[in-house]
């Protein structure tokens, strides 16, 4: 009797303890939550997460700071006498370079070096639109308070975006999820619900880019009618062997196979849906610029040079994806002409440093061979090129 009394108290014991642990960790879990929500934003990115992106050119880990955007630490209040925030897709994020080597960074350097006393954070998140950068102006302006914001608009891709709004309307590849058995719900339902925060915060740690790829590419492949089944069969073997491997961004590939004409299309100013895409992005620009003029921001527009537009020698890569890019295409001004028409239209100044980039254009690897993103070298060429824009900016105000 007393065994059998010594052996209940020791279990009762034993699920007390357990209890009692679980209950401190989750009353730890929400302190945690409070805090982390107190002392972060996620204002692009999950705070403070991690992702390794890797392709055949690159392979780099890229790092999220507190505020939930690619860049150095920053406290809400200013560290330097100006701020500029840069809103833009991937070239701005700088994909493929650390961050040392991304065009902001740079440029921050060589302004500071020059005696102007000035941060600029790079709000760039990889793939966006116009879309994207008002919901990124909208979220980040009223926190960070900025002095000048920045948007930074991707020759032809842009636009084109808004023209297609390519994986809206058409078919969309099924990414099979794992299945999980009953058990294996249940307790991932039950931890989720005990520890949130924590779970939450090592959920957002460990992204490996490639692999999300690799899984998606099978998926894609299988969304392809006849035509665009054709169209993949004749591209480069390099190009179908990174795609499948994980190693080349699937959004290429989509691109490529649907729209071969996607790099000459958004130059057709008489085109109907050419218009009708400049007035959409006229429309984002005005909406990012009503936000600024409530937080005393001032505001500018500066095109990105695109690899077809800008670099004669290098733009043969994209035609290895199944791109119809013709030799006139290089120099065209009409990639900037569109995203001018825009910014006129919304009444906002307009800048581009095309020329002065295409001038640069014996300088070779100022683009990714196959990715198509600037290099190191890429980044520093553009950030040279529009110091001077950025200089009179702020020394005017």
């Amino acid at each position: 009797m007393n065994f059998k009394n010594s052996l209940t108290s020791k279990l009762l014991l034993a699920i007390f303890s357990v209890a009692f642990i679980v209950l401190i960790l989750a009353v730890a879990d929400r302190i945690y939550g409070n805090y982390f929500t107190k002392n972060t934003q996620e204002l692009i990115y999950p705070p403070c997460s991690k992702a390794r992106h890797q392709s055949s050119e690159f392979d780099i880990t890229v790092k999220i700071n507190s505020l939930g955007f690619r860049d150095y630490e920053y406290p809400l209040t200013k560290k330097k006498k100006y701020r500029i925030a840069v809103i833009g897709d991937s070239f701005t994020f700088g994909w493929g370079v650390n961050i040392e080597y991304c065009w902001v960074k740079i440029l921050e350097k060589e302004l500071n070096a020059s005696g102007i006393d000035v941060e600029i954070q790079n709000l760039g998140k990889g793939g966006a639109s116009p879309t994207d950068y008002a919901q990124t102006a909208e979220k980040a302006i009223p926190i960070l308070k900025p002095n000048l914001v920045v948007v930074c608009a991707l020759q032809a891709n842009d636009l084109h975006q808004l023209i297609l709004h390519a994986y809206d309307s058409l078919p969309k590849p099924k990414v099979e999820q794992p299945k999980k058995n009953y058990f294996s719900q249940k307790t991932t339902s039950i931890l989720n619900r005990a520890f949130p925060n924590f779970l939450k915060r090592l959920s957002v740690q460990n992204i490996n880019i490639s692999e999300q790829w690799k899984r998606d590419a099978p998926a894609l492949l299988t969304s392809f009618r006849e035509e665009q089944k054709l169209r993949f069969d004749a591209l480069d073997e390099k190009v179908k062997s990174d795609f499948q491997s994980g190693l080349l961004n699937p959004w290429l590939i989509h691109q490529a196979v649907y729209y071969p004409e996607y790099f000459t299309q958004p130059l057709d100013t008489a085109d109907l849906d050419v218009v009708i895409g400049v007035s959409a992005m006229a429309d984002y620009f005005a909406k990012i610029k009503q936000v600024c003029s409530v937080n005393n921001s001032e505001l500018m527009v500066i095109s990105i040079p695109n690899l077809p537009y800008s670099s004669k020698e290098e733009m043969s890569s994209l035609k290895k994806y199944g791109f119809s890019i013709p030799d006139s295409i290089f120099g065209n001004q009409l990639a900037d002409e569109t995203i001018k028409m825009a910014t006129t239209e919304s009444e906002i100044e307009f800048y581009s440093v095309s020329e002065n980039f295409r001038k640069r254009k014996k300088e070779k690897n100022l683009y990714y061979q196959f990715d198509g993103h600037f290099t190191k070298e890429g980044n520093r060429v553009f950030a040279t090129s529009v110091k001077e824009i950025f200089e009179r900016k702020i020394k005017t105000n």
